[in-house]
């Protein structure tokens, strides 16, 4: 039976997080996530641009400043990586629905790699399966991906790459077909090939996978060294890696967000609270089904001018108890928000997760 290997790769992850779940209003917008550029005087780096920034010559690791000059109408926002890590896992227990046995390797943050050889067997085309995943990627968590699907991680990984944004890539079985799609493609294109490589390799006349396929090992020693093997294997298109699954994942948090589609007065605390107690069941039941507990809360405020701010309380045991956490996340908010602003966003987070046991409990303390 042909192996299938997938992997998933979100679209500009962090400025889509912001796009498409935070700020839904930007979506069409250029958006960085990355320091205040201070009208172009700012410091700090791009962490992330929206494909609408790139579009202006920004792009990730790019000096804040900079981007500004290139485009002053482009939207920055600080980030939030719980918000990143919230989405991430998120998309890796859903990929975890869609592989064989249920086996992701986590990759990174933004992208995973996962066997779907069996689940294939089951569907019309390799292409049909990762339209589905991307649908439903997008349905859960409002997030674009693209997708490469081959024979193994470092086609698959390639093919991702020649999809962006919001496509999906298909490398068909067989040596032959491997090579000829990786020919054309610059040697940067492999994983592991840095810049420093890849400038060693220009001065020999060398920039493509075609020719490092053409050379033999003898002939690319003096260049490579002992990496001659492993340049050539993956200019080829051969990776006899197996994929192994990152194991079970303990979330490091789980929460909700609700954005309003109006601003909430500050006299409409029921409403409010209705929120907060919609959220903390939603909360209390995953805990519960996932046998978790919880140690930290946090609440989270938006108010109307983009304002965002957070405030936590750890308790002196963990628990999964909906009225605890309903009550706490009350008071956290009661306590913190300001009485004269209006409210586009609350949300409640629960950190410090871990497995249900013999644990004390939580009334021995309240």
């Amino acid at each position: 039976m042909d192996k299938w290997i997938m992997h998933v790769d979100m679209d500009a992850f962090f400025a889509s997080v912001e796009q498409y779940r935070n700020h839904p209003n930007l979506q069409g917008k250029p958006v960085c996530v990355g320091h205040d550029p201070k009208g172009g005087y700012g410091r700090g780096v791009v962490r992330s641009a929206s494909y609408e920034a790139r579009a202006f010559g920004i792009r990730s690791g790019m000096p804040v400043s900079k981007a500004f000059r290139l485009c002053p109408s482009a939207v920055f926002l600080p980030g939030e990586f719980s918000d990143y890590a919230q989405a991430s896992n998120e998309i890796m227990d859903t990929l975890r629905e869609f592989a064989d046995d249920g086996r992701v390797n986590r990759a990174s943050i933004d992208e995973g790699y996962l066997e779907v050889t069996a689940r294939i067997g089951d569907c019309s085309s390799p292409v049909e399966l990762a339209r589905e995943v991307q649908a439903t990627v997008r349905e859960r968590t409002k997030l674009p991906c693209s997708i490469g699907v081959a024979c193994n991680m470092t086609l698959a990984k390639v093919a991702t790459g020649r999809s962006k944004p919001n496509g999906v890539t298909v490398v068909q079985q067989g040596a032959e077909t491997a090579a000829r799609f990786l020919a054309p493609l610059n040697v940067r294109v492999i994983s592991g090939v840095g810049e420093k490589t890849a400038e060693r390799l220009r001065e020999y006349g060398i920039e493509t996978l075609g020719q490092v396929q053409q050379m033999s090992i003898p002939e690319l020693w003096p260049i490579m060294g002992r990496g001659s093997y492993w340049l050539h294997e993956k200019s080829l298109g051969i990776d006899e890696r197996p994929l192994l699954d990152s194991g079970p994942h303990i979330r490091g948090s789980m929460g909700k967000d609700h954005t309003f589609t109006e601003d909430v007065e500050p006299s409409a605390v029921s409403l409010l609270h209705e929120t907060l107690n919609d959220m903390c069941i939603r909360i209390g039941d995953r805990l519960k089904s996932k046998g978790l507990l919880f140690r930290t809360l946090t609440v989270r405020i938006r108010y109307e001018d983009y304002t965002t701010v957070q405030h936590s309380r750890t308790l002196p045991v963990a628990t999964d108890r909906c009225d605890v956490l309903d009550r706490t996340a009350a008071d956290i908010f009661d306590r913190n928000r300001l009485h004269n602003r209006s409210v586009r966003l609350v949300g409640v987070r629960v950190t410090g997760l871990s497995e249900r046991n013999d644990q004390m409990s939580l009334a021995q303390f309240l």
